[in-house]
C-alpha cells in the first residue's frame, strides 16, 4: 500500500526555522581527551537532544526499526536516561524501518525511513517532521527531502542526516551508497527551503565504507563510522579551523583510545550540542564517552 504524504505547508517558513537551527562557526575550544566509553541504554543510532534532556535512539520493534526517546535522569554532569518511549505515527510506521533520528530546534525531527509512500525515492530516504519528544507526539505527515536532481535522496540508501548552519550556508550532511559503498555527502539549503542534490565530501571518503556523519554545532568537528582501517566499523573524528578550511586527517578514536567496543562494529557516532559528549552504538547498546573544555575542573 502506498501512502500519500503531504508537503509541509510553507517551505520558506521551514527554511527559516532550519536555517537558524545551528550556531555560526567560530573557533573550536580545546578539550580534554575522550573518556573511556560507558554503556548507557539499549539500541543504536543515538543522538542527544539540543537541550540535553532526551536521548533519541533506534531499535527493533515487531520486526522493524523504530525511533525511541529516553528522558534524562540526573544533573550536574550526570547523564543517565530512563522512561523509554516509542515515537507515535506517522514518524514510526508499523510496516517500515524508521531510524537515524536527528532532532532540530523548534520540535523538528529529521530521520531515515524506507516507508512505501508517494514521493519516496527508493531504498531509505531522508525525511523531516514535526515531533515533540515529551509525550512522543508527531504533528503532520513527514516530508521527503526530495529525490536526486531536486534533492539529496537517491534510489540507494541514505543514512544519518546532520544539519549545520555556518557563516557561509546551511548544510545537510549524510551518507549514501549511490556511488557503491557508503560515502559522506553534503547538500545545501536553497532559498526556496529545499535541499540541493548531495555532493561527496572527497576529503573524508575512502575506498572503504564511510557512513553516518554528525557535526558539531559550529561545523568544525565531524564524527562518522568507517571500516577503512580494521575491516570493522570504528568511530572516526576530523576537525577543521574554519568552514572553508580542509578537514584534518580523520582520527580512528576506537583504536587510538582503545575503546572496549572497537571489535564490535561501532555505528552512528554523534556529538552533544555542547560538544562534550560522544554517543555511538555497538552490539545493540548505546555507549557514551565524555570530555570537557581544557582547563575546566
Amino acid at each position: 500500500m502506498i501512502r500519500q504524504t503531504k508537503g509541509l505547508s510553507t517551505a520558506p517558513a521551514l527554511a527559516a526555522a532550519l536555517g537558524m537551527s545551528a550556531g555560526l562557526s567560530h573557533a573550536t575550544p580545546d578539550y580534554t581527551e575522550w573518556s573511556t566509553p560507558e554503556p548507557t541504554v539499549g539500541g543504536g543510532c543515538p543522538i542527544e537532544s539540543r537541550n540535553g534532556k532526551f536521548l533519541y535512539t533506534a531499535s527493533g520493534s515487531a520486526g522493524t526499526l523504530d525511533i525511541w526517546t529516553y528522558r534524562r535522569r540526573g544533573s550536574d554532569g550526570v547523564f543517565e536516561f530512563t522512561d523509554r518511549t516509542r515515537a507515535d505515527a506517522p514518524v514510526n510506521l508499523d510496516d517500515a524501518d524508521d531510524f537515524c533520528p536527528t532532532p532540530l530546534k523548534a520540535q523538528w525531527l529529521m530521520f531515515v525511513s524506507d516507508r512505501n509512500v508517494e514521493g519516496a525515492c527508493g531504498g531509505t530516504d531522508l525525511y523531516i517532521a514535526r515531533y515533540r519528544p515529551k509525550g512522543a507526539k508527531s504533528s503532520g505527515e513527514p516530508e521527503n527531502l526530495g529525490c536526486a536532481g531536486d534533492g539529496p535522496n537517491t534510489a540507494g540508501t541514505e543514512l544519518s542526516p546532520a544539519l549545520v548552519k555556518t557563516s557561509e550556508d546551511t548544510f545537510l550532511y549524510f551518507s549514501s551508497d549511490v556511488g557503491g559503498n557508503q560515502d559522506i555527502y553534503r547538500s545545501v539549503l536553497l532559498p526556496n527551503g529545499r535541499y540541493s542534490a548531495g555532493e561527496p565530501v572527497s576529503s573524508l571518503n575512502t575506498a572503504g565504507d564511510d557512513r553516518q556523519p554528525n557535526l558539531s554545532r559550529d561545523g568544525l568537528t565531524i564524527v562518522f563510522a568507517s571500516d577503512r582501517d580494521s575491516g570493522g566499523f570504528d568511530v572516526f573524528m576530523a576537525t577543521r579551523d574554519s568552514i572553508s578550511s580542509p578537514w584534518s586527517e580523520p582520527r580512528n578514536l576506537s583504536w587510538e583510545l582503545d575503546f572496549a567496543t572497537k571489535t564490535l562494529g561501532e555505528t552512528r557516532p554523534s556529538l552533544s550540542w555542547d560538544g562534550q559528549r560522544l554517543y555511538y552504538g555497538a552490539a545493540g547498546t548505546v555507549y557514551l564517552s565524555q570530555r570537557r573544555p581544557a582547563g575546566n575542573p
